[in-house]
């Protein structure tokens, strides 16, 4: 079955070349989708299924899998006006970007998860770049090379790592954890501080965040999506995976005061940027900063916040990549991303004002949104370990935030609107999906295998 991780989508991609109507296209990425989702959930329930995937990246992977069946599902009633031959190397990109996320799930090896995510980078930038305007392909490039100098930061990580072993040196991290007492601490420390920084300008954490907004916002809403929903989260396997190896060195302590520092200078950035911003989608991308920003803020402060970072990604993505594809029906209702130029949604068209409302309620932290857990345990857990400072500048920024958000999302939905206009049912029913199944893990909480 680990064979038609990449078979299957090297066999779609030469189906491709003979396809010459776009919704042929788009049911060959659907077809994709559903039996990558299909091979997750069999291997939740058969364990070996999917060989050598273990539970952080079968959680990863099936993340991957709902997003990606939930974005081939708007796609395919988008109505895409691109040309064939275009739309046929966005199709072509993007079932190889899923393929490459699948291999940094997959990958033990710290220098194959490096190619992976790499490629990853490869990828997508061919996506962001999809619409050919002036803007979207500056994202594309500004991505490309931003990113790229990041992936060196994480390979000298990688070097540094080679280094600090004395002989026999190996990247499989199963390895390194059984042999890690012969591994020089000072070159370790220096490995992660190179690892976090490299991988971590993919993750989108201040302060090289900055390509983040740009491709966000440029990219189209579906690709938005995945970028914010999936990729974000492949780029965090080899941190989690190193945290690991640290631990295990006796370096935990350290680890967690790189993640908090990172983690508050996140939600620093995002908070200031969304007073200023006026573009929606960016706001939905300084969003996805905050976010993870949350994230390292709970493996940060340990414990229950633990628990809680994980359910903090599993919401998150689910919430984002829900607003994302509600924004991209705003995009496709009104043809601007400026929330100063649009206003009156919920009567031009009434589901999508809902939609963006509930994503809105859902991404701040309002039961039943899995992240009101994430954050009330991340909020203990700050409380119980004497952390009252970060927790009330972390309350002023989170307050800050769900203003900025909130005034945008009221002047979008609420007011008058021109006319009534339609989408299709899909563009309505994958974001709504989404929300559901967030809303039904915030109520049920899951016991997450971490």
């Amino acid at each position: 079955m680990t064979y038609l991780l990449f078979a299957v989508p090297l066999l779609f991609v030469l189906i491709s070349l003979f396809l010459n109507k776009n919704l042929w296209l788009d049911i060959l990425v659907l077809l994709h989708a559903l039996l990558q989702l299909g091979l997750g959930v069999g291997a939740h329930f058969r364990q070996g299924l999917i060989g050598g995937m273990d539970r952080l990246g079968l959680f990863i992977y099936l993340i991957t899998s709902l997003l990606y069946t939930a974005v081939a599902l708007y796609r395919l009633g988008g109505e895409p006006a691109a040309p064939t031959k275009s739309y046929r190397i966005h199709s072509i990109c993007l079932m190889l970007f899923v393929a490459a996320m699948d291999g940094a799930c997959l990958a033990k090896d710290l220098g194959l998860i490096w190619i992976f995510v790499e490629t990853t980078t490869l990828a997508s930038a061919m996506l962001i770049s999809f619409e050919h305007r002036k803007a979207s392909l500056e994202a594309a490039w500004k991505y490309l090379f931003i990113c790229s100098v990041g992936i060196a930061l994480a390979f000298v990580g990688i070097l540094l790592l080679v280094i600090a072993q004395p002989e026999h040196a190996n990247l499989n991290l199963a390895n390194l954890i059984r042999e890690v007492g012969s591994i020089s601490p000072f070159w370790l420390r220096m490995a992660f501080v190179f690892i976090m920084v490299g991988f971590g300008t993919k993750i989108g954490l201040a302060p090289l965040h900055f390509w983040l907004p740009d491709a966000h916002s440029e990219a189209p809403a579906p690709i938005s999506a995945l970028l914010s929903g999936a990729l974000l989260n492949t780029a965090l396997i080899p941190i989690l995976r190193f945290d690991g190896l640290m631990r295990a060195a006796g370096l935990g302590a350290s680890v967690r005061q790189i993640y908090m520092l990172m983690g508050i200078l996140s939600i620093f950035v995002a908070a200031v940027f969304m007073l200023k911003t006026k573009n929606y989608k960016r706001l939905l991308a300084y969003s996805s900063i905050e976010n993870m920003g949350l994230v390292m803020l709970a493996f940060g402060a340990g414990g229950i916040a633990v628990y809680a970072g994980f359910l903090h990604i599993l919401g998150h993505s689910l919430v984002k990549a829900a607003f994302f594809l509600s924004a991209g029906n705003v995009v496709a209702l009104y043809h601007d991303k400026h929330y100063h130029k649009v206003s009156g949604l919920l009567e031009t068209h009434k589901a999508s004002g809902w939609l963006w409302l509930i994503s809105y309620a859902m991404i701040i932290g309002m039961p039943p949104s899995p992240l009101f857990i994430s954050e009330f345990l991340i909020a203990t857990a700050l409380i119980q370990s004497g952390n009252w400072l970060i927790l009330t500048l972390l309350l002023i920024l989170l307050a800050v935030i769900a203003w900025g958000l909130g005034k945008a999302s009221l002047m979008i939905t609420m007011g008058k609107s021109g006319q009534k206009q339609k989408l299709q049912p899909l563009m309505v029913i994958a974001p709504a999906s989404l929300l559901l199944l967030a809303a039904v893990i915030g109520i049920w909480q899951p016991a997450l295998p971490f």
